[in-house]
């Protein structure tokens, strides 16, 4: 697969955001959490950071998993199981859609520019010239196609899996690698643009792909994480 085939994105210092734990939201996570996000190498011989054109974006996919499941009228899927008393009593559901204030204990928001070159891979260039190479195995994943539709798809993640290794170990005539990582596009909206930024020998604590500016502690009245919640119909439990 020659490089040229694929879209490229070049960085060139765009800002980007994290939200991370403290004190170093940039930091790579701990191996032992790693090899499970959508570009990462399952077999976690390199690692795998992911940020964000926004912090919106940051927030719409952190909160994502929080999500009230509704019925049409806009009514809580689950209300209308009948549960037993007692197990009410002593195991109290917490209300559908709600998160503890302590979810913003320890995280931290950061920026940063990036710099590097990464495959778009919500181009129709870079589909067309992966799907000859790829389409069996997504099939054999229960794909009916490979697309890209397939490649926002949460589960399985076994194609995008492949695809990122397949990715990082890429190199020029030179040797060196062709690709810092993925530019690609959230399954919550497309005009929420992220980056899968690979971890390479020498990257630590964090990728020199990074030229940090500012970071500060996740607060409950961030404009931006507000926003976020009544996108996903979320509000702070009391």
């Amino acid at each position: 697969m020659a490089a040229l085939e694929l879209q490229l994105a070049d960085a060139a210092g765009v800002t980007v955001w994290r939200v991370g734990r403290a004190p170093d939201p940039w930091a790579w996570i701990d191996h032992q959490y790693a090899g499970k996000a959508r570009w990462d190498d399952p077999a976690v011989t390199f690692r795998t950071i992911y940020a964000a054109d926004s912090l919106f974006g940051c927030y719409t996919e952190l909160l994502a998993y929080a999500r009230p499941d509704r019925n049409d009228d806009g009514s809580d899927l689950l209300a209308s199981i009948d549960e037993d008393p007692k197990d009410a009593a002593d195991f109290p559901v917490p209300p559908a859609g709600s998160i503890e204030r302590h979810w913003v204990t320890g995280r931290m928001v950061g920026t940063a520019s990036l710099d590097g070159t990464y495959v778009d891979v919500r181009a129709a260039a870079t589909v067309a010239a992966l799907r000859p190479r790829y389409l069996t195995y997504a099939r054999t994943l229960g794909f009916d196609d490979f697309d890209a539709a397939a490649l926002k798809r949460a589960h399985p993640r076994e194609l995008t899996h492949r695809l990122t290794v397949d990715f990082y170990a890429m190199t020029r005539s030179d040797g060196t690698p062709t690709l810092d990582g993925v530019h690609f596009g959230s399954r919550h909206g497309d005009d929420l643009a992220l980056w899968a930024i690979y971890e390479r020998p020498g990257d630590d604590p964090s990728s020199h792909r990074f030229r940090q500016q500012d970071a500060h502690l996740v607060r409950e009245d961030d404009d931006e994480l507000l926003r976020a919640m009544r996108l996903h119909g979320l509000t702070w439990r009391h």
